[in-house]
């Protein structure tokens, strides 16, 4: 919903195939700033892109984002799966204990075999022991500054197998809709990062 050229486009299909999602702090960043009485009169000098995007939803768009649930959970393959957004800033679950004490924060009264976390935007699956893991499918649309990856992940689990995919995709028509619009330098800087050519060197 924030770095990204098309959310109209996304949210109709996410709506369209009952995704289950969950609310990730990006989506929030957005449907805040679609109610705020300024939006359309921010300056070019401080328009960032949650902006640009918020300026192509409705209110019901913006009711939908907000309304998002923050955890969610459901079975697969008999196994009972955990999913929600954010652990602790970028931190990884380190250790069962870690693991055990969010869980039942997050999802109080329920047990969870595996959890689905995602903000760090980094492919990932660690193996806590008894069973408990915790996964992260990574991004599909951007990578971290460290990370040179301009591909879209994604996480498949069959028969409770689980496997991480990427795909490619045309990013660099999104960085020419992006260089088109008005933002703020470090905005630019970030999305040239995310879309754009990158140095041979």
């Amino acid at each position: 919903m924030d770095y990204g050229t098309h959310p109209r486009e996304v949210l109709d299909w996410v709506q369209a195939h009952q995704v289950v999602c969950v609310q990730g702090n990006h989506d929030r960043h957005v449907a805040e700033t679609c109610v705020e009485a300024a939006l359309w009169h921010v300056p070019d000098s401080a328009l960032q892109w949650r902006h640009h995007n918020a300026r192509r939803l409705t209110t019901a768009d913006a009711d939908f984002l907000a309304t998002l649930p923050r955890a969610v959970t459901f079975e697969l393959d008999g196994i009972q799966y955990g999913m929600t957004h954010l652990y602790q800033n970028y931190e990884f679950i380190l250790s069962r204990h870690a693991y055990h004490t969010f869980c039942a924060k997050r999802f109080p009264n329920q047990t969870i075999d595996r959890l689905i976390v995602g903000h760090t935007h980094r492919q990932a699956v660690m193996i806590l022991g008894d069973q408990k893991l915790w996964l992260n499918p990574g991004s599909v649309s951007y990578c971290r500054l460290d990370d040179p990856d301009q591909q879209a992940h994604y996480m498949v689990i069959m028969d409770g197998q689980i496997e991480f995919r990427s795909v490619s995709y045309d990013h660099l028509s999104v960085y020419a809709e992006v260089i088109q619009q008005h933002l703020t330098p470090e905005e630019l800087r970030v999305t040239r990062w995310f879309f754009g050519p990158r140095d041979t060197e």
